[in-house]
């Protein structure tokens, strides 16, 4: 039986792979994310309809363990009761396949590297902002694990599209096409179960895009002691979104439509409406807050606010003119968005210095307005990823492929079209079509003893951008 070759490619690529501390918490915010927004998508619908799968994301796709062994050593590391681990028979839903993409998006850890993205100067990961301190024990952590920690890394939305990707958009466009066009019903559905394993893992990409220090390329705020032990370092505050939400408790997608026609789009545009343009425009991370300023006597809190403003690594979020010193000395004060959503706490130490942190109270209330967006986002793209779609009719003249009425209008590209026996084995019917832009191409008619017609695009839309698209007929 053919195995999966690409599925083989990520088994190889997680094995022996340790947990990333360079992103959301991959066992639970992470498919918490995913699983709500694609709870929110038409990609039910979708898998339904233009796969004939009646039970949609609730259809089990089967990739047999013997077919992909080095996989299922690595995912019997995972914890089988969070609902993204297949059974013994390597059979679990489409959802949960879609949501272990997700899961083992950043591992082995120099992936992670990859999932950073700063808007304002279009970098990736880089250790050039790190201070000499938390590279020095960035270093001896390394060392002492036995493992090559990253320090820079490609820009998030190059990454998508890298050749080095094992679960990137061409790894994507590859399974999805198998699943239409692979001979048995059996390796169709496996190949559709690497397409949403690589679906998951580019969304797990863009969800990073919402941690304010993966869009202003902070690597030193991972970094920080999550735990007791020296070497137990990560984020603080994608530690708290874990602790807080779990898995089960991530909210529902939440915001405006988002206006993205490409796939770097979802992350930054000219608008400055993707991800991690409202990410870094938004919110301070722990690496990017305002330099302390020494408070000099007779000093009132718009000069204070104004020397602040100097000191500023990026002109926004911005600090507002006026601060509560009198708070700021007492016990502490925080300043807010338009929203009231806490941005940083200040105080004034000892030395006379007016001092920012982010305190667990105010990452609370950012992590509260972040994930809602980041959920939104992540059902944007997979409903980008999933836009094309195909009707199909049979008529005594023969068959007609349409674009059905909200569905990507196809560009240049290959129009493939199959037929099913009653054993649901799958043969072309027919040469590939060659096509410039079409909305409808007639093919010949099935065998009379078919049961189902299959509709296959490979090529661009009308923007230009990377498109499949699938259709099915039941006869």
């Amino acid at each position: 039986m053919k195995r999966l070759s690409r599925i083989a490619t990520l088994a190889a690529v997680l094995s022996g792979a340790a947990a990333s501390a360079l992103a959301w918490e991959a066992e639970t915010t992470h498919p918490g994310l995913t699983e709500s927004a694609a709870l929110h998508t038409d990609l039910h619908a979708h898998l339904r309809d233009q796969f004939g799968m009646p039970q949609g994301l609730f259809t089990a796709l089967t990739v047999p363990p013997a077919d992909a062994p080095e996989l299922f050593r690595v995912l019997s590391a995972l914890n089988p009761t969070h609902g993204y681990v297949p059974d013994a028979r390597g059979s679990m839903a489409a959802l949960s396949w879609l949501s272990l993409g997700s899961v083992v998006a950043d591992v082995p850890v120099q992936h992670a590297a990859h999932h950073f993205f700063d808007p304002a100067s279009g970098d990736g990961l880089s250790d050039a902002t790190l201070p000499a301190s938390a590279e020095a024990g960035h270093r001896m952590r390394a060392t002492m694990i036995g493992a090559d920690l990253p320090q820079t890394g490609k820009p998030a939305p190059d990454w998508l599209v890298h050749a080095d990707n094992p679960m990137g958009l061409a790894q994507f466009v590859d399974q999805y096409e198998k699943a239409v066009s692979a001979r048995s019903a059996g390796e169709r559905r496996r190949h559709l179960a690497g397409a949403l394993l690589a679906a998951g893992a580019m969304v797990h990409v863009l969800q990073d895009a919402a941690s304010p220090s993966h869009a202003r390329g902070d690597l030193a705020a991972h970094l920080e002691p999550i735990g007791p032990d020296a070497f137990d370092r990560g984020s603080r505050f994608e530690r708290i979104a874990a602790l807080v939400y779990g898995r089960l408790g991530v909210p529902a997608p939440r915001g405006a439509a988002v206006p993205a026609s490409s796939l770097r789009a979802f992350f930054s545009n000219s608008e400055g409406t993707g991800l991690a343009d409202l990410t870094a425009a938004r919110w301070f991370s722990a690496g990017t807050l305002p330099a302390p300023v020494r408070v000099r006597a007779g000093m009132g809190s718009q000069q204070i606010a104004a020397r602040l403003q100097q000191n500023l690594a990026r002109p926004r979020p911005d600090v507002p003119r006026r601060l509560d010193l009198q708070a700021a000395r007492t016990g502490g004060a925080h300043i807010a968005d338009a929203r009231g959503v806490c941005l940083a706490d200040y105080r004034i130490d000892e030395d006379e210095r007016l001092q920012w942190s982010l305190g667990e109270a105010c990452m609370n209330q950012q992590i509260a307005a972040i994930l809602p967006l980041a959920a939104n986002y992540s059902a944007a793209l997979l409903d980008w990823l999933f836009r094309g779609a195909l009707a199909i009719a049979v008529a005594e003249q023969g068959i007609a492929v349409t674009v059905p009425e909200g569905a990507a209008a196809l560009g240049a590209g290959t129009l493939s079209l199959y037929w099913d026996d009653a054993r649901g084995v799958r043969s072309p019917l027919g040469a590939a079509i060659e096509m410039s832009a079409p909305q409808q191409a007639p093919i010949p008619a099935p065998p009379a003893d078919a049961k189902a017609v299959a509709a296959l695009f490979r090529g661009q839309d009308a923007a230009g951008e990377p498109l499949v698209a699938a259709g099915y007929l039941p006869l």
